[in-house]
């Protein structure tokens, strides 16, 4: 700040000018951090207000939109993340999967986050429809998670007379009595069966069982409720053995292409294919996670088939690979 002549030549009126600029240097200064403070109190009161982002979105895929009826519908539903941000916990309960049905009616359901895998990161996940809602004509899936919908996905269910011609199960020893009922004496030498009936004009192609291909579920539950396990029948006994020289890779869908480079069952025209599963060996799994007593049990086993009907060309192309189950069931008596 210049000063006048008659300032600059008396002290007291320096001192009183110095002051007064003091002052006012002060003054601006409480102003200026009065004004941080307030801002500072504004951000952090919005900022804990402020609701976390999702950082993902729902994702809902199809491998192919024709089946036919009496197959597995499936498709694959989850939530992919938008960024490296984790998912926060308070949106992993907000996923739903609403299904528009033939008729024009609708359900939704809650869809739970997996219990596997890191839980604040995207997954993708297997799912299906119940058999109880399947019928012919077309069908829309809309997943949602926190707020956001996917575009519908639409799908057909058609009427394919030869699945008639086609027939997958498993097949238990002979059973005797009304009701039938298998007498095991453990260690048993019993084999469970796999068998597919191929009574059509095509010729069948689906994966080795065990490796990349499917798995065998197997059940094992008392009669009076006191024990209940549920289990994958050990994979060595599905493709440890026999392998031949044909490698395998992983594969999300079975395809020709994928049928070249992985070990396939082919099944012709006529032909009966059947595969051997060791009873002794599913029992032997099962004691590894709930030992079980002698007594009456349910034993469940069960698969699902992805079938290539026909060749890449022909008239089934679109609506392969139809999954079959094979889902049998059978009341046993253990021993020892």
């Amino acid at each position: 700040m210049p000063l006048s002549p008659q300032t600059e030549s008396n002290p007291r009126m320096r001192l009183r000018v110095a002051m007064s600029v003091t002052n006012l240097s002060y003054g601006q200064y409480l102003k200026a951090g009065g004004l941080a403070l307030f801002l500072t109190c504004i951000w952090f009161g919005s900022s804990s207000g402020r609701q976390e982002p999702p950082n993902a979105i729902p994702i809902v895929r199809f491998d192919k939109t024709r089946f036919a009826l009496g197959e597995d519908i499936f498709f694959w539903e989850g939530v992919e993340q938008t960024s490296r941000a984790p998912i926060p916990k308070q949106y992993q309960s907000s996923c739903r999967r609403s299904i528009t049905l033939p008729d024009g009616t609708q359900k939704t359901e809650n869809v739970g986050w997996p219990m596997d895998g890191p839980p604040n990161s995207g997954w993708l996940g297997g799912a299906d429809l119940s058999k109880e809602i399947v019928k012919l004509g077309r069908y829309a899936i809309v997943f949602e998670f926190a707020g956001q919908k996917t575009a519908p996905a639409f799908f057909f269910v058609e009427d394919a007379p030869i699945l008639e011609q086609i027939k997958t199960e498993f097949v238990f020893p002979k059973l005797v009595g009304d009701p039938a009922v298998l007498h095991i004496h453990l260690p048993t030498t019993e084999k469970v069966t796999l068998i597919v009936n191929n009574n059509s004009s095509q010729t069948l192609r689906f994966p080795r069982l065990g490796g990349n291909g499917p798995l065998v579920s197997v059940s094992i539950k008392r009669i009076d409720g006191s024990y209940a396990n549920d289990f994958f029948y050990p994979d060595n006994e599905l493709s440890g053995k026999n392998q031949g020289g044909i490698g395998s890779i992983g594969f999300d869908t079975f395809t020709w292409e994928i049928a070249k480079k992985v070990p396939t069952i082919t099944v012709r025209a006529g032909e009966t294919y059947r595969q051997e599963l060791s009873l002794q060996a599913a029992f032997d799994e099962g004691q590894k996670s709930l030992s079980f007593s002698p007594g009456e049990y349910r034993v469940t086993f069960s698969t699902e088939l992805p079938i290539l009907i026909g060749e890449k060309n022909g008239p089934w192309a679109d609506l392969s690979p139809v999954r079959l189950p094979a889902n049998t069931t059978a009341m046993c008596v253990l021993t020892r």
